[in-house]
């Protein structure tokens, strides 16, 4: 199923739930949305447990800051900065991290993969001091408890390719011609779940992100129910409204999914992103969005589609696992809508829960 721009004009975005009544219907529907969108982002095999390279670790007042890499479909390699909250009982080091962190029983504690924005400096962003403001919730997070981990997405951080600049996808494409640089993140991020699963203190684990990286992590959790709730702050937009649709398909920069501009060509999108945001449902979730955020400034009807979510979550009996905050901000991320983030991951990933 397509639609037309001139519907989305005319009538806005299509309703999530038209014709559903029923949990089984919803599942159904919701099977059809899953495939359209593999169909569209290309393959999304399955994780395997990834290899680690430890590269070095750094203490930190309040945490362990472990510089790693895993390993990623087709032997790709994602460097990632792993925070490690310390409670005082042990000094990680290079000759016992490995034991630390896979064997020995501690406290269990609640993980996040914290995906950052479009920033040249990828993790780095999120997890380190010298993140820009409204920035550092990975760095926020751990010292909050929380383990952390924090890849770098593909042409950011030390993912950018020689002769290549940051968030251009050219060489990608080369490598992958028939794939996405949405269905590459999303594998490298379920890598990572796969890596977080194997810490032996981890309870459950989460996702977090703001603009690149929220999108990213609704993404996620619609299709890896390992993520057992997720944030997205200024990450989700629709296709109704939008005066710049080109941004999902073929640029001369980041390309997210070149397929989208076959559709665009034809008048035409292959979804709507209510649908691929419905794909989280039963999952906890927490929403935020400005409209006055000058990158998608198409916030009515965004809204209107948030609303179709909300009814989602209704229907399917579990109203109060989503939550979303619209509020007269920019493409930012304020501390305020920060700890409601927090307390909302805190309240579905303690491990009391």
């Amino acid at each position: 199923m397509a639609y037309t721009l001139k519907q989305l004009q005319e009538e806005g975005i299509p309703r999530l739930l038209t014709g559903i009544q029923t949990i089984k219907e919803w599942e159904a529907k919701r099977n059809d949305i899953l495939e359209r969108w593999l169909n569209v982002i290309g393959p999304v095999p399955n994780p395997g447990q990834p290899k680690i390279e430890f590269q070095s670790i750094v203490r930190e007042p309040d945490h362990f800051r472990i510089h790693l890499t895993y390993e990623s479909a087709n032997h790709d390699w994602v460097p990632a900065n792993l925070l490690i909250p310390d409670d005082g009982g042990t000094e990680l080091t290079p000759v016992n991290v490995e034991a630390e962190l896979f064997t020995k029983k501690t406290k269990k504690r609640p993980a996040v993969l914290a995906l950052h924005p479009t920033s040249n400096e990828g993790k780095d962003d999120v997890t380190l001091a010298s993140g820009r403001v409204n920035r550092t919730y990975g760095l926020e997070l751990v010292k909050r408890g929380y383990i952390v981990l924090a890849p770098d997405t593909i042409t950011a951080g030390e993912r950018v390719q020689p002769n290549e600049e940051p968030f251009h996808t050219a060489s990608f494409y080369e490598k992958y011609p028939e794939w996405s640089a949405v269905g590459k993140m999303l594998v490298d991020h379920m890598y990572g779940v796969s890596l977080l699963e194997r810490l032996a203190s981890v309870h459950k684990i989460g996702a977090i992100g703001h603009s690149l990286g929220g999108y990213n992590a609704y993404f996620l959790a619609g299709i890896d129910k390992r993520v057992k709730a997720v944030v997205t702050s200024c990450g989700f937009a629709v296709f109704a409204g939008d005066p710049e649709r080109e941004r999902w398909g073929r640029r001369s920069w980041f390309s997210h999914i070149p397929k989208v501009s076959d559709f665009l060509a034809k008048e035409e999108v292959p979804f709507e992103f209510n649908e691929i945001a419905a794909l989280v449902a039963p999952t906890p979730f927490f929403l935020w969005m400005g409209q006055k955020d000058r990158i998608f400034p198409h916030w009515e009807p965004a809204a209107q589609a948030v609303a179709d979510i909300d009814k989602l979550y209704t229907i399917l009996d579990v109203e109060h696992q989503f939550k979303a905050l619209i509020g007269n901000e920019g493409h930012d991320f304020p501390s305020e809508i920060r700890q409601s983030a927090y307390t909302f991951l805190d309240e579905k990933l303690n491990p009391e829960n």
